[in-house]
């Protein structure tokens, strides 16, 4: 809502963005905005076009999930194997590394340019629904040639801690440990809400730098979504004041969570919010994309022009749209801006009724 008569609120310019991520061990980290893009799906494309999507999202200031071998620059294990691509300063750019259960193509070079950590305790479904990984997922992360694809079936399955983590009590030392592997970024633990009712007390005590709740794979009603935010940002604040992230799930008609939507979610207390739900249109055009002929003399040029072209036109209106509602959250509570028209919902969450007479 606007402020009212006689209410000051001053707000920030449109472009001023960064949030502040404040760490267990060490100084705060700054990111340039409080989205991240949670799981692109890079082995879906070429390692040259991966890389160029990865340096476009970065440019713009939305930190990217990704290892070095999803985007083609991790060295392979045998020697003998020439890698698909070469390490480049531009793409090496701070990102977030996913520590997946099994460590699927995490190498040792991943942990020097990444500037948060997620500790993935909830393994994926694939697009089947299968708890797995696909074995193009599973080519890609190994670096295996494009000619010679892994055999032996469709899927692997995933497991479901990592292997060094016994149970959830015992993730303090896992977030120690990832500290000393990679002290300059920010240790995040992500989850899926079920762990929350029998986990809660291990992952506050494991002292992450910010929880990461993932209903991404969900459906569920708006409204009780916000309830669900409101009353977890409750109980953070009363047993700790750890930061949640949050990857949106989408609505029950299958409708996934907008840009004015991620706002209110702000607004109720999430600190940071996944991109994945606006990102339909830009990973359709993206698998489009037509291939450049070998012979090309800049190859990697022509395919950012192409990225650019459908960044521009379905990403950058997005983010347009975000930094300007952001600007107006500057205030001590942002949940006291929201307000509702229905009566049943303002009596759920705790927010003003609109419009009654």
């Amino acid at each position: 809502m606007p402020p009212k008569l006689g209410q000051v609120r001053r707000g920030i310019a449109p472009e001023q963005t960064e949030v502040m991520v404040s760490r267990q061990a060490g100084d705060p980290l700054m990111l340039p905005k409080p989205l991240y893009w949670d799981t692109p799906p890079w082995h879906r494309w070429p390692v040259l076009l991966t890389q160029c999507v990865f340096e476009g999202f970065a440019s713009r200031g939305i930190l990217v999930s990704a290892l070095q071998s999803e985007l083609g620059l991790a060295t392979p294990i045998d020697d003998s194997v020439p890698s698909p691509g070469s390490p480049d300063a531009d793409v090496l750019l701070p990102r977030m590394l996913p520590y997946r259960n099994e460590r699927y193509g995490l190498s040792d070079a991943d942990w020097d340019h990444a500037k948060v950590v997620d500790i993935q305790l909830s393994p994926p479904r694939d697009v089947t629904g299968r708890i797995a990984y696909s074995a193009e997922q599973i080519g890609r992360w190994e670096l295996t040639a494009e000619d010679q694809p892994l055999s032996g079936g469709g899927w692997v399955p995933a497991m479901t801690l990592p292997p060094d983590v016994p149970s959830p009590d015992k993730l303090a030392a896992k977030v120690s440990q990832i500290r000393t592997l990679c002290p300059g970024a920010a240790v995040v633990i992500s989850v899926t809400p079920e762990w929350l009712e029998n986990s809660f007390e291990d992952l506050v005590a494991a002292a992450p730098d910010a929880l990461v709740i993932r209903l991404s794979q969900l459906r569920i009603a708006g409204t009780s979504l916000a309830r669900f935010l409101l009353r977890l940002n409750q109980r953070i604040e009363t047993d700790s004041r750890l930061p949640l992230w949050l990857s949106p799930p989408r609505s029950q008609e299958g409708i996934p969570v907008s840009v004015s939507d991620s706002i209110k979610l702000i607004a109720l207390g999430a600190s940071a919010i996944a991109v994945d739900s606006w990102l339909e249109h830009v990973i359709e055009e993206l698998d489009e994309v037509p291939n450049i002929p070998s012979i090309d003399a800049d190859p990697k040029a022509k395919r950012m022009v192409q990225v650019e072209e459908i960044l521009q036109r379905l990403l950058d209106p997005q983010l347009e749209l975000f930094t300007g509602l952001y600007s107006s959250l500057i205030h001590d509570r942002p949940c006291d801006l929201l307000g509702t028209f229905d009566p049943d919902v303002a009596n759920l969450l705790g927010l003003p009724c609109i419009g009654q007479f």
